[in-house]
């Protein structure tokens, strides 16, 4: 057996290295500016050939790492002045996507055109961090580590000027929260680098299967890690260039949420990125500013000083005929505004006193838009997932399992709870998998549930391990928030395992949520809140435990059919 594998047997086109030509020819473009009009060469070149089993004309890695920086660089999404530049993201992201799905991430070399780089020394040339942690299979042209002599290509990249693939990802969702314009664009980059990162790490994890399955391999072990130590995901774990353990700096980065802390972890990616671009007002303003200023009194050429003088006439305007009408619209304008002036400050007022918040309002704006809205956590689900899927894989070259959803923890369980309910429930985003979902659950559940409920040895849920271990007790706190989320949690285990076939609704199931809905609700009115607000709040906190529960019983006792009743007698109930 070969390191490759065939291109069909992954479903992809063979690639085949750019001619010298074609590359330079490209490169001009670039270099021109011309951005368009390279990516649609590139396209068109790929794209060439309607037989499957012909060889694709791949991109170099260097166009690849350009058209990912073009998706994001203010230059060319939130500055752009030509049409040139504002055309380049959206090919730009056509010619990735069309490269990911035609040839694939390996063959297209990924990991060398997605490289976070260091051009402060080497006289300008690509240095990859974390070079040391693989030799590169893929064969490699003459001038593939030549950088483009464009900016964007070199120290204007986002591969320069991010210290790592984390950085990036902090400021991104920094910017879901803080900064909505620059979000739209670091959203595209995100999502296309999640599946670049994803369709990478699978297509190594099946080259490194077939090794272990190859008889001739003498260390099969040693052989499949050194094939998904290559992958993308792993570089951008360990090979970021940072001395210390980057752990926990990579799930801060996954759940930074605009606050001082995370942007003073997560900067700015590029020089002056929020600077605004300036507007066409402001633009023709100054122009106008600077031909009124041109005055040759030779030339009998006053500027504005004759409409000045005219403007500071001491004659009282008295709203004639004569008046001019701007004049006199202003002073209706001036005459109008008392009365919506008292409004805003009525409103000022009351905006200040917190007796008249919503506390609804509050909890939404606490909830899903703290984190940058449901598509920002969907990516962060997203990344989560990736995450864990390397711990299972490979537990002693990254971190085991319980090791990093111990860190999962530490930022899940203090979220709102639309936040919370948003991760941890298998219905709402889709991008966990059954283990992680069942593992995220338990891990939260152990660190809330009440000290009094047993502790199961069985590794994996069962609806034996749900229904004696999780369902009949609260949360071992008695804040009404705490045993919402148990509620919520336990809600999640209940539908993941019916999704999987594992559930039987028996009665000791009903009795258990019966039970359970029971506890935590006693164990929730113990608490006592004197602060007019924070009575406002907890009642938020009752609507999520009693809808949660009546969800819970609404399953057990109207959408599962029951155990113990005959399947005749559940048709004539349908009926």
């Amino acid at each position: 057996m070969t390191t490759d594998l065939d291109p069909k047997e992954r479903g992809y086109r063979s690639a085949k290295t750019l001619p010298f030509e074609l590359r330079q020819h490209c490169a001009i473009y670039f270099e021109e500016k011309l951005y368009s009009q390279a990516l649609s060469l590139l396209y068109n070149i790929l794209s060439f050939g309607t037989i499957a089993s012909a060889p694709a004309y791949v991109p170099s890695p260097q166009h690849l790492a350009l058209a990912v920086t073009l998706l994001v660089h203010p230059s060319t999404t939130t500055r752009a002045k030509t049409s040139e530049e504002e055309e380049a993201p959206g090919a730009a992201l056509q010619l990735l996507r069309l490269t990911n799905r035609t040839v694939g991430p390996v063959s297209a070399r990924f990991n060398v055109a997605f490289a976070f780089t260091d051009f402060a020394s080497h006289g300008g040339r690509r240095r990859r961090k974390g070079d040391d942690l693989l030799e590169l299979t893929a064969p490699r042209g003459d001038d593939d580590d030549e950088p483009l002599n464009l900016d964007l290509a070199q120290t204007s990249s986002v591969w320069s000027r991010a210290n790592d693939f984390w950085h990036a990802v902090g400021w991104a969702f920094n910017c879901s929260v803080l900064h909505p314009k620059r979000w739209e664009r670091w959203q595209v980059w995100l999502e296309f680098m999640c599946e670049a990162i994803e369709a990478d790490w699978n297509e190594r994890r099946k080259r490194a299967r077939d090794w272990a399955e190859d008889t001739d391999v003498v260390t099969p072990a040693r052989t499949r890690e050194r094939i998904l130590k290559e992958s993308l995901i792993y570089r951008y774990i360990k090979g970021g260039g940072f001395e210390y353990r980057t752990d926990r700096r990579i799930i801060k980065a996954i759940f930074a949420d605009g606050t001082q802390t995370a942007v003073n972890n997560f900067g700015e990616v590029f020089h002056n990125e929020l600077k605004e671009p300036k507007k066409k007002e402001e633009i023709l303003e100054k122009a106008n500013a600077k031909r009124r200023a041109q005055v040759n009194i030779d030339q009998d050429e006053y500027a504005d000083y004759l409409l000045a003088n005219n403007d500071d006439s001491d004659e009282p305007d008295r709203g004639g005929a004569g008046a001019p009408a701007a004049a006199r619209r202003s002073k209706r304008v001036r005459k109008g505004t008392k009365p919506s002036d008292a409004e805003g400050l009525a409103d000022a007022k009351a905006a200040a006193d917190p007796s008249t918040k919503d506390p609804y309002a509050d909890n939404g704006r606490a909830g899903v838009a703290a984190l940058g809205g449901v598509k920002a956590l969907e990516l962060r689900q997203r990344l989560l997932r990736i995450l864990s899927d390397v711990s299972r894989v490979m537990p002693r070259s990254f971190m085991k399992p319980e090791e990093l959803f111990h860190l999962f923890i530490e930022q899940v369980r203090h979220l709102s709870l639309p936040a919370f309910q948003l991760m941890v429930h298998p219905s709402t985003l889709p991008w966990f998998d059954a283990w992680t979902q069942s593992s995220l659950c338990e891990q939260l559940l152990s660190r809330l549930i009440d000290t009094n409920a047993p502790v199961s040895d069985e590794p994996y849920l069962t609806q034996r391990k749900l229904q004696e271990c999780y369902l009949p007790y609260a949360a071992s706190s008695t804040s009404a928030v705490d045993n919402a989320r148990v509620s919520i949690l336990l809600e999640s285990l209940l539908v993941l395992l019916s999704q999987e076939g594992m559930l039987r609704n028996t009665p000791g199931l009903r009795e258990a949520v019966e039970t359970g809905n029971l506890q935590r609700s006693d164990k929730a009115g113990d608490e006592i809140r004197r602060n007019k607000n924070s009575r406002l709040v907890e009642a938020v906190e009752w609507c999520w435990l009693l809808e949660s529960g009546d969800r819970l019983l609404f399953m057990v006792h109207d959408i599962l059919p029951p155990e113990d009743l005959p399947e005749d007698d559940n048709n004539n109930d349908d009926q």
